[in-house]
C-alpha cells in the first residue's frame, strides 16, 4: 500500500470519527431569545432587564450543549452527526412561538402564574416531544406503528364522556344563559305536537308581530333530523348530546383529511388539536344551536374534495347548506375555490349553482313566506354601521377603527388565529371559504352581537376552515414559509405537534373564572329545582331565563326580564327570582323587571303560591288553558 493511500485513509478515518460540527447559532439564539423574553414578561419583569439577558445565556448553553456536545448526545445515543445535531438545535427554535402570547402579556393585566406555567410546560413539553422525536428519526427508527383503531375510538368515547358530563352538570346548575336553550327544546316539543318549529319564547318578542315558526329566522332544515332523538327522551339534554357526539365526530375527517399528506400518527394528533381548538371545544358546553353542526358536513364535504370522490362530495355539500341558510356564501366560496385550483367544471358548477340556488330559496321564498309580512324589532347585529347599505359601507371605509378594528375584534382575530399559526391558513386557497363568515363576525362584533366572542356558535364555520387551510398549506406546501413552520424539522409530526401546542395553550387563555362558574353549584340551585318542579307540565309559564332549559317542553313559555316586550305574552303561572344578578341579563332590562317584582305581588289577577327570600312565584287562574299560538289575525288561539 502506498504512503499516500495510506494518508488518505487516515485523513478519512479522523474526518469520520471527528466530523465537521455544524452551524447551529441562529436556531439555538432564536429559542434561548424568545424564551427568555416570554420568561421575563411572565415571571421576572419587576426585575431588571439583566434578568432576561441571564435567562437567555443559561438557556444558549443549555440548548448548545444538547445539540451540539457528543458527550450529552451519547446519554441518548450510540452515535452523533452534524445533520442530527441541526436538527437537535432547531427544536430549541419552536420557543419562537411563544412570542405569539406576548400581546397577552404586554396588557395592562398580566396573566396569573397558573397561566403562565400551564404556557411554558405546554412548550417545554413541545421541545421535549421533537428532541425525541428527532433522535428517533436519526436511528431510523419506523416512526409507524400498527393501526390499532380501538385507542382512538375509546379516547374520543372518553373526551365526549367528559364533555358531555359537563355539558349536563351546567344544565343541572342553571349555568347556561338559557333563552336560547330552552327556545330550542320547546321548538322541539311543538313540533312533535303539531305546530312546525313554533317558539312563543322568541318568536313573539323578536319580530314586529308573533310568528309561527323558526324558518322565519333561519332556513335549517338540518332541525328535522333532531326530531326523533327528541321524542325519544324529551328534553334540552338530548340537544346537547346529540351536538356534542357531532362536535366529536369531526375528529373522523380531519384525520382522514391529514392523512392525505402526512402519517397515521400524524394525522391522528391532527384530530385531536381541532377538537381542542376552542371555537370547537366551547361549542361543546356553550348554549346549543343548530350552527354548531355545520362543522361535521363541511369537513366531510372538504375531504371528498380533497379526494376527487365526486358523489360523497354532492351528498356532504347539501348537508352543509342543510344547516343554515347563509351557508350558501361558503358553497360560492368553495367554487371560487375549485376555480383558483383549475378543477373541472363539475366541481365549480355544482357549489355554485347550489349556493346561488339555495340562497334564492331562503331569501327570496322560505324566510319571507315564515314572515308573514313581520320584520325583526331591530337589526341589532349592524344597526350600528348604519340604516342602508351605501350608509354602512361609507361607514366601515371612514372609520375602520370603529367599525372593524376594534379592540374586541382584533382580540378575537388573535384567539381565532393563534392555533393555526396566525398566517399558515393564507397559504392554502382553501381559506377563501372563511372570508365571508369572517367579515360578517367582525362587522357585527362592534355592535350588539356576540359574533366576536371565541365560544360562540358563529366562528364555527372560520374555524373549521382556516384549520384545514393551515394543515393542508404545512404539509403539502414546499414553501420557504411551510418550512419554517415546521422548524426545518425531518419528523411528519412536527407540524400537528406545534398546532396542538398552540391550540392547548389558546384554550388555557381562553378559560377563565367564567367558565368555572358556568359548570359551579350555586347556594339557590336547590330551591330553583323545587320551583321548577312545581310548575304544572301543561301550564303556560315566565320565568327567569336561567330556569327555562328546565321547563322548556310546553307551547306559552316566556322570560320575566323581557316581559313587557312581548306582543301578547300567555302565561298562568309567573316566577320571579329577587335578586337580579342571578338574571345575567344586559342592564337595559334591569328597571323594568324591578318594576314587576314590585307591582305583580300586589297585582289582584294573581294568587302568591310559593314565597321566598329567593323567589316569588305567583298564579293567575284566569289564564288556565289559554292558548298562545298566533292565529291569522294576529291574536291567539
Amino acid at each position: 500500500m502506498s504512503t499516500s493511500t495510506i494518508a488518505t485513509d487516515y485523513i478519512q478515518a479522523e474526518t469520520n470519527q471527528f466530523p465537521k460540527r455544524p452551524a447551529i447559532t441562529l436556531p439555538v439564539a432564536l429559542g434561548a431569545a424568545s424564551l427568555s423574553i416570554w420568561i421575563w414578561l411572565a415571571f421576572l419583569r419587576p426585575m431588571h432587564t439583566l434578568g432576561a439577558l441571564l435567562t437567555a445565556i443559561v438557556f444558549a448553553v443549555a440548548f448548545t450543549l444538547l445539540a451540539y456536545s457528543p458527550s450529552l448526545s451519547l446519554v441518548f445515543r450510540k452515535t452523533t452527526s452534524p445533520a442530527l445535531q441541526r436538527e437537535l438545535a432547531r427544536c430549541a427554535a419552536v420557543f419562537v412561538f411563544l412570542l405569539f402570547f406576548v400581546p397577552e402579556y404586554a396588557a395592562r393585566v398580566r396573566p396569573p402564574f397558573v397561566r403562565s406555567a400551564i404556557l411554558l410546560a405546554i412548550f417545554i413539553g413541545l421541545w421535549a416531544a421533537l428532541f425525541r422525536d428527532s433522535l428517533k428519526e436519526a436511528d431510523s427508527q419506523d416512526e409507524e406503528t400498527p393501526r390499532n383503531t380501538s385507542w382512538p375510538i375509546l379516547e374520543a368515547a372518553v373526551l365526549l364522556a367528559g364533555l358531555t358530563y359537563f355539558a349536563v352538570k351546567k344544565y343541572l346548575v342553571f349555568g347556561y344563559v338559557g333563552q336560547d336553550l330552552a327556545y330550542f327544546g320547546q321548538i322541539m316539543h311543538t313540533t312533535l305536537h303539531g305546530h312546525l318549529f313554533w317558539g312563543s319564547l322568541l318568536q313573539d318578542v323578536l319580530y314586529s308581530h308573533p310568528v309561527t315558526t323558526d324558518f322565519a329566522g333561519h332556513n335549517s332544515p338540518i332541525m328535522f333530523l333532531f326530531l326523533p332523538f327528541y321524542a325519544i327522551f324529551q328534553s334540552p339534554i338530548t340537544l346537547l348530546v346529540l351536538r356534542n357526539i357531532t362536535m366529536v365526530a369531526c375528529a373522523y375527517p380531519v384525520f382522514r383529511i391529514a392523512k392525505l399528506s402526512s402519517t397515521d400518527r400524524a394525522a391522528r394528533i391532527w384530530a385531536v388539536a381541532f377538537l381542542l381548538v376552542p371555537v370547537i371545544f366551547y361549542q361543546s358546553v356553550f348554549d346549543f344551536y343548530p350552527l354548531s353542526f355545520v362543522a361535521l358536513p363541511v369537513l366531510f364535504t372538504i375531504l371528498y374534495y380533497l379526494e376527487g370522490k365526486f358523489r360523497p362530495f354532492t351528498i356532504a355539500f347539501f348537508f352543509t347548506l342543510a344547516v343554515r341558510e347563509d351557508l350558501a356564501l361558503f358553497a360560492v366560496c368553495l367554487a371560487v375555490v375549485a376555480l383558483v385550483q383549475r378543477k373541472s367544471m363539475r366541481w365549480i358548477a355544482l357549489p355554485l349553482i347550489a349556493g346561488l340556488v339555495w340562497g334564492v330559496l331562503s331569501y327570496k321564498v322560505v324566510l319571507p313566506h315564515a314572515l308573514n309580512g313581520a320584520s325583526f324589532v331591530t337589526d341589532a347585529c349592524f344597526s350600528h354601521l348604519g340604516a342602508t347599505p351605501t350608509e354602512m359601507l361609507t361607514h366601515v371605509c371612514s372609520s375602520p377603527q370603529t367599525t372593524v378594528l376594534t379592540r374586541n375584534n382584533i382580540v378575537y382575530l388573535k384567539q381565532l388565529l393563534t392555533p393555526t399559526g396566525l398566517l399558515l391558513p393564507f397559504g392554502s386557497s382553501l381559506v377563501i371559504a372563511s372570508f365571508p363568515f369572517l367579515a360578517i363576525n367582525l362587522l357585527a362584533g362592534a355592535g350588539k352581537c356576540i359574533t366576536t366572542v371565541i365560544y360562540a356558535q358563529y366562528s364555527v364555520v372560520p374555524a373549521t376552515v382556516l384549520f384545514i387551510a393551515a394543515l393542508l398549506f404545512s404539509t403539502n406546501s414546499k414553501s420557504k414559509l411551510a418550512s419554517l413552520s415546521r422548524l426545518r424539522l425531518s419528523s411528519s409530526r412536527v407540524a400537528p405537534l406545534i398546532t396542538l401546542a398552540l391550540t392547548v395553550a389558546t384554550l388555557a387563555f381562553a378559560t377563565g373564572k367564567a367558565q368555572f362558574d358556568e359548570i359551579s353549584k350555586q347556594p339557590w340551585d336547590a330551591e330553583a329545582h323545587k320551583v321548577a318542579a312545581m310548575i304544572p307540565s301543561d301550564a303556560s309559564l315566565a320565568a327567569p331565563r336561567y330556569m327555562l332549559p328546565a321547563v322548556a317542553n310546553r307551547d306559552c313559555l316566556y322570560q320575566t326580564h323581557r316581559l313587557y316586550q312581548y306582543h301578547h305574552p300567555v302565561y298562568e303561572y309567573l316566577v320571579l327570582d329577587k335578586d337580579w344578578a342571578h338574571i345575567n341579563a344586559a342592564a337595559e332590562y334591569e328597571t323594568a323587571y324591578r318594576q314587576l317584582l314590585a307591582t305583580a305581588p300586589v297585582d289582584p289577577r294573581f294568587q302568591v303560591i310559593y314565597e321566598s327570600p329567593n323567589y316569588l312565584v305567583l298564579r293567575d287562574p284566569a289564564m288556565h288553558g289559554v292558548g298562545c299560538f298566533p292565529n291569522a289575525n294576529g291574536g291567539q288561539q
